[in-house]
């Protein structure tokens, strides 16, 4: 398949019934067909679990897809700072959206329906079926007692209606959506069987990035020397270090880790064990200042002044590859990711690292691709993101989602008491009260140091 095909086959996903997997592009899956216009994935045991405590606790039911295939799909959030759209089961099955209060549930009708078959009850209302949808409907005020959700059915349909306001005498709910009744769940796949039913498109695309690494050695260094990965451990710079070396070799690639000190103590762990799986030469650079004594003296970095990348983490690049000459390093930034990383072209000169090019073999891949491609090969993916993690860099960083840094703060909340000692340090307030402000999240939008303090 040309590569436009598979670029178009990337901007919609199917769902095959047997076995139940996901499809890139929709390829067998008939009717059961999706746009996706962010990033999607499989989801991780924390985000699987997560689905089914919402569930539960909104309709008294448990999907049971903690043990399934779940795909997530990157949405705007519509009132949070962060949402997904969640599919399994062949269906859609709504969102979920994390604010500073936590984790909420959109549930779709065909959750809804699923729910009902596994025992979740039906308040039978009068109205015209799937128009019940948007509606306002009166129930019984025993109906809604302690509920925030409740499922309606009606002439076959059934649907998920918000309780918006009940007392002792009447129950007010507003139906948001519908779905015909009686959805039941499908039998378990595992995911060999998600990577086999993907793997035209997925081997496609990796025979177009190999290629592309071939050409841009050929390119920028006639095909002479070494090659340089930017690896973080995470799951795309490891795909990007596994292609380099099926294009080129392991004897041509080396992977550069960059510890800037505030790296998750996993992440170069695992690292290190990926680069011994593939057989190619790790080289950690270090930065040759304390991070947590500059924050004392610079404040937290923020998303307009993200002094750490400059002092943490280019600098010492910089030094280390003007030191072996580096002229060509391959990177696993993709455009799914953000507006920013979209417009980055995919070969082209680093304005971050001067003299050295950078190329950007998986550019175009949403990460479903790189899980099933890592999949295929056996490779293993670090034990954070089963934590619930999509960033497994910097412990702290002004990048990541709320959600994120709580977790990050659960695993480990030792690091981050010694980061709310040099905050409270600098801003003169005391390590509580810096430990709070920097768990609110304010502080990663802030251009200005103080405005955060005042949120």
């Amino acid at each position: 398949m040309a590569l436009q095909g598979l670029l178009e086959a990337l901007e919609r996903l199917g769902w095959l019934r047997d076995p139940s997997v996901p499809v890139l592009g929709c390829r067998g899956s008939g009717k059961v067909c999706w746009r996706v216009r962010g990033d999607y994935w499989l989801a991780g045991r924390y985000e699987r679990r997560l689905l089914d405590t919402l569930a539960r606790l909104a309709f008294g039911a448990d999907p049971g897809l903690r043990d399934k295939l779940v795909v997530f799909h990157r949405v705007p959030a519509p009132s949070g700072e962060y949402a997904a759209e969640v599919f399994a089961e062949a269906l859609r099955l709504g969102v979920v959206e994390y604010s500073r209060r936590g984790w909420v549930l959109h549930p779709s009708g065909a959750l809804a329906s699923l729910a009902a078959s596994l025992g979740a009850g039906v308040v039978e209302a009068r109205g015209p079926g799937p128009r019940l949808k948007g509606k306002k409907i009166r129930l019984s005020p025993e109906s809604c007692l302690g509920r925030r959700w409740v499922i309606v059915g009606s002439r076959g349909w059934v649907g998920p209606a918000r309780v918006v306001e009940a007392d002792g005498e009447e129950c007010t709910v507003k139906v948001k959506d519908m779905a015909p009744q009686g959805l039941k769940p499908l039998p378990p796949a595992e995911l060999d069987a998600a990577v086999e039913r993907n793997a035209e498109i997925v081997g496609g695309l990796a025979s177009e990035a190999r290629e592309f690494i071939r050409r841009a050695y050929a390119r920028v260094q006639a095909s002479q020397g070494r090659v340089y990965v930017a690896f973080s451990g995470g799951a795309d710079s490891t795909a990007v270090l596994s292609l380099a070396r099926e294009a080129l070799g392991p004897e041509r690639i080396v992977a550069v880790y960059a510890d800037t000190g505030m790296e998750y103590p996993e992440a170069r762990r695992h690292a290190e064990r990926i680069a011994s799986i593939l057989g190619v030469d790790l080289e950690v650079v270090e930065p040759d200042v304390d991070p947590l004594e500059e924050v004392a003296k610079r404040g937290l970095m923020t998303r307009d002044d993200r002094w750490c990348t400059r002092l943490l983490k280019l600098q010492p690049l910089r030094r280390f590859y003007s030191r072996v000459g580096a002229k060509l390093v391959l990177d696993g930034a993709r455009r799914w990711e953000s507006t920013n990383r979209a417009r980055t072209p995919r070969l082209g000169q680093n304005p971050l690292i001067p003299g050295v090019a950078r190329a950007l073999p998986i550019h175009h891949w949403p990460r479903l691709v790189v899980q099933l491609y890592l999949a295929e090969r056996g490779i293993p993916l670090s034990q954070l993101y089963h934590y619930g993690l999509t960033r497994i860099g910097c412990i702290a960083c002004p990048a990541m989602h709320l959600y994120e840094i709580h977790i990050a703060y659960h695993l480990h909340p030792w690091w981050y008491r010694k980061l709310a000692k040099a905050v409270a340090e600098h801003q003169g307030i005391d390590e509580a009260e810096a430990l709070r402000l920097i768990l609110a999240g304010g502080w990663r939008r802030e251009g200005e140091p103080q405005t955060w303090l005042q949120q």
